[in-house]
């Protein structure tokens, strides 16, 4: 198959609607997403795998989306609705480590 060299592949839309899933995971889960960092802030225009940053104000997760779910996000079929609920479901895992637990105590006071 020949690729179009004049075909435009917009990653950039893709990681906006990830980056915006992720800030709405941590509202439902009760942690404030500060940041969402793309490839540590370089451009989008190679078609590896691309890591995604997500930061709140004290903890950082590191978390790698393949490059068909930043081309294909926002799209309604219903193969990619599958694909959107995979991406919701890698981002939910991820925030929940964002959430900051009070350690139980070692032992018991009388």
């Amino acid at each position: 198959m020949n690729k179009d060299s004049s075909m435009k592949i917009d990653r950039s839309a893709g990681a906006e609607v990830i980056s915006a899933m992720a800030v709405a995971v941590g509202a439902k889960l009760g942690v404030a997403v500060s940041g969402c960092v793309w490839d540590m802030g370089a451009d989008l225009s190679h078609e590896y795998a691309h890591r995604l940053e997500i930061s709140t104000a004290t903890n950082t997760v590191r978390v790698y989306f393949p490059d068909l779910d930043l081309t294909t996000s926002g799209n309604t079929s219903r193969k990619e609705a599958s694909r959107q609920e995979r991406i919701e479901d890698r981002l939910h895992r991820a925030v929940t480590q964002l959430v900051t637990r009070v350690p139980a105590p070692t032992y018991m006071t009388s």
